[in-house]
C-alpha cells in the first residue's frame, strides 16, 4: 500500500481562529495571574497573622516572667526593723503595671530592671516599658493591655499590700489591615491572657 503525500494548505489560520486563539491566551493567563494575586495576599495576611502572634507570646512571656520575680526581697528588706527601704513588689494601678524587685540582693531598688513599668500607649499602639531611662518601646502592635489585681483569696482588690494574684490579658492586632476582614477595621486580633501568682508576695 502506497502513502500520498499531499501538500499542506497555504491558507494558514483565519482571523477569526487567531483571535479565539488570543482570547483563549488571555483568559488563561488573566486566572493564573488572578490566582497567583490571590495567592500572594493570603500568604501577607498569614506572615502578618503570625508576627501578630508571636508579638504577643513575646509581652506576655516576658510580663509573666516580670510578674513572678515582682518582691523578690533576698535580703530581708521588706522584714527589718529599718522601714524606709521597704518596697511593694506590685503597686495597684490600674492603667499601668508597677513592679519592684531587688534582683541583686543589695536591699535597694537603684540598680535597672529593679523597678519596672509597663504601659500601653494607645495612640501608636505600643506597650512601653521603664526601668528608669524613660518609656521605651517593648511591643508593637498591640490594641490593649489589661491588669487585673487579686488578693489571697482571689477577689478583686486596690489595696497594693493585698495584692497576691495579678491578671494580664495582652491583645495584639496585624500591623496592616486586611481589606476582606471587616470586624475591627480590617486589623486581625489575637488575646492571650494568664493569671499569675508571684512567688515573693
Amino acid at each position: 500500500m502506497m502513502l500520498r503525500w499531499q501538500a499542506a494548505s497555504r491558507e494558514g489560520f483565519t482571523l477569526i481562529e487567531m483571535v479565539v486563539a488570543l482570547g483563549l491566551s488571555l483568559v488563561t493567563v488573566s486566572a493564573v495571574y488572578t490566582l497567583y494575586v490571590s495567592e500572594l495576599r493570603a500568604q501577607l495576611v498569614r506572615e502578618d497573622m503570625l508576627e501578630m502572634q508571636q508579638q504577643a507570646r513575646v509581652v506576655m512571656d516576658v510580663v509573666s516572667h516580670e510578674i513572678l520575680m515582682a518582691g523578690y526581697d533576698p535580703r530581708g528588706a521588706n522584714n527589718d526593723v529599718d522601714l524606709s527601704n521597704d518596697f511593694l513588689g506590685i503597686t495597684f494601678d490600674p492603667g499601668r503595671l508597677m513592679i519592684k524587685a531587688d534582683l541583686n540582693g543589695n536591699g535597694l531598688l537603684t540598680d535597672a530592671n529593679e523597678s519596672i513599668i509597663f504601659v500601653l500607649d494607645g495612640a501608636t499602639h505600643t506597650l512601653r516599658r521603664n526601668t528608669g531611662g524613660g518609656n521605651q518601646p517593648f511591643g508593637e502592635s498591640i490594641e490593649s493591655f489589661l491588669v487585673e489585681y487579686f488578693d489571697q483569696g482571689g477577689n478583686p482588690t486596690i489595696d497594693s499590700r493585698s495584692i497576691r494574684q495579678v491578671k494580664i490579658a495582652v491583645t495584639a492586632r496585624t500591623e496592616d489591615p486586611d481589606l476582606k476582614y471587616v470586624p475591627n477595621g480590617g486589623y486581625r486580633t489575637v488575646t492571650l491572657q494568664s493569671r499569675l501568682t508571684p512567688r515573693n508576695l
